[in-house]
C-alpha cells in the first residue's frame, strides 16, 4: 500500500491519503453501500491516513462553512487517487440492470459484480503494459475561504516583507469580491528589490497555498529567451516551422493547468520584444498559440522579478571614496540598510527606464521589497536551524545548538548585498554534512542528541547516545 501526502490549503496541513489496491477497493465496496448517507465519512476513514490526528484537529478550529469545504476537498482528494471510489461517475452502469435508483438503500443497491469487472480490467490493462487512462489533473479554483488565513500564512513563511504581502493580498481580495476586470488575470505583479530578499520565494509560498504542492507552478526564465528568435518558444513555432505541432512553452503549461502562478523570472534578462506577447495577455487575459487556439490566463496570477536599480543602490553601499577616487568593492561585507525612498527611488527611474509606459500601465502592482534588517537575518537563521532539527526528528534524533552557532550562520550565509539566499548553502555543507556523517559512520540510534557550537571560528560536533536505566526489579532478576 502506497501513501501519498498532499498539501490540503483548505486545511493548512499535509495530508496522507492511502492509493488502495484493486482486492482493498473490492472489500470496502462489499461492506459499505455506495448509497448509504455515511458513504463519504466512511471513505475518509478508510483512506486518509492521519484522519483521526492531524486532520481531525485542523478540523476542530475550523467554522462550520469551512470544515464542510475541507471536507469536500478531503474526499477529492480520496477519488483522485483511487478513482474506483468514485462511484458517482460510474453509478449509472453500476444499479442491477432494469432498476432505477430510488430513495430505498434497500432497493439502490449496486451490483458488486459490475464494480469487480470495472476495476480487474483496470488491473490488467495495468499489467500488460498497455496505456490506460490517464486520470487528469483536478485544477484548483481559488475559493474564497482561501483567503482567511492567506495574509498571516504569508507573513509566516516570507520573513521582513510585509509591506509586500500587503498589496499583494489587497490585489488578490478585490478578484474575490468580483470587483476586478473579468477579462485579465486575477494579477499581475512585479516584483523588484535585491537579489535573496524573498521574491521568487513568495511566488512558490502563494503558488502552494492556493493551488497546493501538487499542482506545478508554470516558470518562465528569461535568461532562455535572450534573442528575439527565441520568443516564438513561448507560443509555438510559425506554421512550416519544425515543432509547429508541439505547441508552446508557455501555452501548452496554461492549457493543462489553468489555475496557476505563473513566475516570469529576471525580466530584464529577456528581449525586449518578449514583452509585446504578454501585452494582450496582461490586458484581455487570452493569447493565440501557433495551432491558433485561444489561451486564457484570466484564472492565473502573473508574478514578474526584476533587479532593476539595484546595482545603483549597493554600489552606493559598497563605495568607498569619492570622485576620481571612487572604487566599487564586491567583497566589502556591510550592515548597513539603505533607506527605503531611495531603494524606491532607484527602482522605479530603472524600471521606467527600461520598459515602455504602455507595459507598465497594465501592471497591477509594481512591489519594492525592503532589505533584510538584522532581526530578519535572526528569524531566517533560526528557521534554518528548525529545517536540519525536523530532518533528524524523523530518524529519532534530536539537536541542541547555541545562539553563536546562529550568529555565524548570519555570518557566513547572510548578506545585506546578497540576501539570504547562500544561507540554505551554509546549512547543508557546514552543518548537515558532518551530522549526517556521524549518523553514517557510527550508526546513531533513536534517542541520540546531537550538540552544536561555533568556538575561535569553527564549528563544533558532539552527541550523546541514549543511555538505558537499569530498574531495581532487573537489579534482583541479576
Amino acid at each position: 500500500m502506497q501513501i501519498y501526502q498532499i498539501l490540503i490549503p483548505e486545511l493548512n496541513t499535509n495530508v496522507k491519503f492511502k492509493v488502495l489496491s484493486v482486492s482493498d477497493i473490492e472489500d470496502f465496496l462489499k461492506k459499505n453501500k455506495a448509497t448509504s448517507k455515511d458513504f463519504r465519512k466512511k471513505v475518509l476513514q478508510y483512506v486518509v491516513f492521519n484522519l483521526a490526528t492531524d486532520v481531525t484537529s485542523a478540523l476542530n478550529l475550523m467554522s462550520r462553512e469551512g470544515g464542510e469545504r475541507a471536507i469536500e476537498a478531503l474526499y477529492s482528494g480520496c477519488i483522485m487517487l483511487n478513482p474506483g471510489l468514485d462511484i458517482e461517475h460510474w453509478l449509472s452502469i453500476a444499479y442491477v440492470s432494469g432498476g432505477s435508483p430510488s430513495s430505498s438503500d434497500e432497493h439502490n443497491d449496486y451490483n458488486i459484480n459490475q464494480i469487480k469487472k470495472f476495476l480487474r480490467s483496470a488491473q490488467d490493462q495495468q499489467r500488460s503494459g498497455k496505456k490506460t487512462e490517464k486520470i487528469p489533473y483536478k485544477s484548483k479554483k481559488i475559493t474564497k475561504q482561501k483567503f482567511l488565513n492567506l495574509e498571516s500564512h504569508l507573513k509566516a513563511n516570507v520573513i521582513g516583507q510585509d509591506e509586500a504581502v500587503d498589496e499583494i493580498v489587497s490585489a488578490l481580495v478585490r478578484s474575490q469580491a468580483d470587483m476586478n476586470d473579468p477579462d485579465r488575470p486575477l494579477g499581475v505583479f512585479l516584483f523588484a528589490g535585491s537579489s535573496g530578499v524573498g521574491k521568487t520565494h513568495l511566488a512558490n509560498t502563494l503558488h502552494r497555498y492556493l493551488f497546493g504542492e501538487e499542482s506545478p507552478m508554470v516558470r518562465v526564465d528569461c535568461g532562455e529567451y535572450q534573442h528575439k528568435h527565441e520568443n516564438q518558444k513561448l507560443l509555438g513555432s510559425p506554421p512550416g516551422y519544425l515543432g509547429h505541432d508541439e505547441g508552446g512553452q508557455l501555452t501548452n503549461q496554461i492549457k493543462k493547468n489553468p489555475h496557476t502562478v505563473v513566475l516570469i523570472d529576471e525580466v530584464e534578462k529577456a528581449h525586449s520584444d518578449i514583452w509585446n506577447t504578454f501585452l494582450r495577455i496582461f490586458d484581455d487575459g487570452i493569447v493565440t498559440d501557433s495551432k491558433g487556439e485561444t489561451i486564457s490566463f484570466r484564472n492565473t496570477i502573473i508574478i514578474m522579478t526584476t533587479n532593476l536599480g539595484n546595482d545603483k543602490t549597493v554600489n552606493h553601499m559598497i563605495s568607498t571614496g569619492t570622485g576620481f577616487n571612487k572604487n566599487i568593492n564586491f567583497s566589502r561585507r556591510t550592515k548597513e540598510i539603505p533607506n527605503r525612498s531611495i531603494v524606491e527611488k532607484n527602482t522605479n527611474e530603472a524600471i521606467d527606464k527600461y520598459f515602455r509606459p504602455e507595459f507598465i500601465n497594465r501592471l497591477d502592482k509594481i512591489v519594492v521589497f525592503n532589505y533584510l534588517n538584522e532581526k530578519d537575518c535572526q528569524t531566517i537563521a533560526e528557521i534554518e536551524m528548525s529545517v536540519i532539527a525536523n530532518k533528524l526528528s524523523k530518524r529519532g534524533i534530536s539537536i541542541t545548538y547555541t545562539d553563536s552557532v546562529i550568529d555565524a550562520l548570519i555570518e557566513k550565509g547572510i548578506d545585506t548585498v546578497k540576501g539570504a539566499r547562500g544561507i540554505s548553502q551554509v546549512r547543508r555543507e557546514i552543518i548537515e554534512t558532518p551530522i549526517a556523517k556521524s549518523i553514517v559512520n557510527s550508526s546513531l540510534p533513536k534517542g541520540t542528541v546531537f550538540y552544536v557550537d561555533y568556538v575561535n571560528d569553527d564549528f563544533i560536533f558532539d552527541y550523546q547516545k541514549p543511555v538505558r536505566k537499569i530498574t531495581s526489579k532487573e537489579n534482583k532478576n541479576d
